[in-house]
């Protein structure tokens, strides 16, 4: 791999921590050369509200219509899709088969980051500092990648943003058992640039390393020979012209990663 020509990870300024117009999202991604774009929000879900996290449902058809606008007026140019970046919680999992099936959006990208209980987001997974917490992650992400409704895992490394333990025989486990979840449902993995972009390397326990990607859950990874995309995870439009992208096409070619730059929508 020598290039980054996609990116199917892009957020808007909806979801109260990302900058900038739909457009210059649009605009950027064509200066950095980019063929395919896709628009994954966090997704706005009904009786929801978590402001600084993901925009209210309010918000859908603004988003929508805006997206929408976007593929129409840059067809001639590039590749634009519409979709979500979501966990996965069962009493929503009837909205999102509607969302897909009515094609409002045309995809939906899993990213298991908070727990959900009595209708409320509670712990963090990328705090998680426990073994029993980095399970349950695990638990949640490989039900959300069973039901078939989510293209790919985005950072399913996540559970290790925190984790003070660094490798051991839980995270070891934890790692298996995503990898051969994914090997079995033929489910892509992401490796997440926004760690290297917004956190920089720090003291994770005993280590000195980025939140993600982790390498070690990588090298496992290969082992699987799971497919493997990458994902800028843009919250701005400057982000597509990062030159630290450069850090994700060196793990993808030093591990011999089973790569693929796009998906089927």
């Amino acid at each position: 791999m020598k290039k980054l020509d996609y990116c199917y990870h892009t957020h808007t300024y909806r979801c109260g921590h990302a900058t900038g117009r739909d457009e210059d999202y649009v605009l950027s991604a064509l200066k950095a050369k980019f063929k395919v774009i896709g628009f994954t929000d966090h997704i706005f879900l009904p009786g929801i509200r978590q402001r600084g996290s993901r925009g209210d449902y309010e918000e859908l058809e603004n988003y929508v219509n805006s997206i929408r606008d976007l593929q129409d007026r840059y067809a001639d140019k590039m590749m634009i899709f519409l979709g979500f970046e979501a966990e996965y919680y069962r009493p929503y999992e009837y909205y999102y088969k509607e969302l897909l099936r009515t094609f409002l959006i045309d995809y939906l990208i899993l990213a298991q980051h908070y727990r959900y209980e009595d209708g409320m987001m509670t712990h963090y997974y990328g705090h998680s500092t426990k073994p029993e917490e980095i399970q349950e992650y695990a638990d949640n992400l490989i039900k959300g990648m069973e039901t078939k409704l989510f293209k790919y895992v985005a950072h399913p490394d996540l559970f290790m943003a925190s984790y003070p333990f660094g490798f051991d025989e839980t995270a070891k486990e934890v790692t298996h058992r995503i990898c051969k979840a994914a090997k079995e449902l033929d489910m892509p993995l992401e490796l997440n640039m926004g760690a290297i972009r917004f956190g920089g390397k720090r003291k994770i326990g005993e280590e000195v390393r980025y939140m993600y990607p982790y390498i070690p859950f990588w090298e496992v990874v290969k082992q699987y020979g799971v497919k493997v995309i990458i994902g800028v995870d843009a919250h701005n439009p400057a982000d597509f012209l990062d030159p630290r992208v450069i850090e994700m096409i060196d793990i993808v070619n030093q591990l011999g990663l089973n790569h693929i730059d796009r998906i089927d929508i």
